[in-house]
């Protein structure tokens, strides 16, 4: 008769849910319990993971967490998945968000910076997941689990570039012009956040103070739809 082989999983001491569904599966997993400085759930060398609860994915886009944190992911491990649990209408009904920003980020995360994203119903469904990954990974390409590895091919300023080039109306120049003055991903959608269009005293959008404000080609209609994209502000 064969051994069970089982899934070996590094898990974040503040998963504190699946840490608790993980005990109760020990026919099936081994973990280690740590303070991850990047991702929730390292499943190998290669794959780390990021779980969100629907309110959570919200809450990171309009507090800023969301981008630095998939960032810091993809410049660890070559795959790089988002589980997206209960992103459900009662989450769309509660968030002050509209839908086509969400959609947008969503969109941003997927098509621009590359990140898998896994929609799930709830723990017990990620647990699934986060078991087929595992299966793969171990059992049929047998890769290591490491909590920790070197950042990947692509340099640091590329990917900083590339990653603004998912912005609405913001091709390469345009993503070269604002890592040279701002330096980071993050410091640019702060940048924008803290952009604000000023306006003539009929109501009409006529320029910008803040920080793009001396910045060529940055116009009033570009911190509008960027300020949707990155915080979900109504147009």
């Amino acid at each position: 008769m064969n051994e069970i082989q089982l899934l070996k999983l590094i898990v974040d001491h503040r998963e504190t849910k699946l840490i608790k569904l993980l005990q109760e599966k020990k026919e099936k997993f081994t973990f280690e319990i740590k303070q991850l400085k990047v991702g929730d759930i390292i499943v190998s060398e290669d794959v780390a993971i990021e779980r969100k609860t629907g309110s959570d994915f919200i809450s990171s886009i309009i507090d800023g967490r969301l981008f630095p944190q998939l960032l810091k992911m993809l410049d660890t491990y070559p795959n790089t998945i988002l589980i997206l649990e209960s992103l459900n209408e009662l989450v769309f009904e509660n968030t002050g968000m509209n839908l086509s920003s969400i959609y947008g980020v969503l969109a941003y995360v997927a098509y621009k910076m590359g990140v898998s994203i896994i929609p799930t119903r709830g723990l017990e469904d990620t647990l699934i997941v986060i078991e087929r990954i595992a299966y793969r990974e171990q059992i049929e390409d047998i890769k290591p689990v490491m909590s920790r590895r070197a950042p990947k091919g692509m340099t640091i300023e590329d990917r900083r570039a590339f990653a603004l080039e998912g912005l609405i109306d913001t091709g390469p120049k345009k993503a070269q012009s604002l890592i040279e003055k701002f330096g980071t991903p993050l410091k640019v959608f702060e940048g924008i956040k803290n952009t604000e269009i000023i306006y003539t005293k009929t109501g009409n959008p006529k320029g910008i103070e803040g920080p793009l404000k001396d910045l060529p080609g940055f116009g009033w209609k570009y911190i509008q739809k960027n300020k949707e994209l990155l915080i979900g502000e109504e147009k």
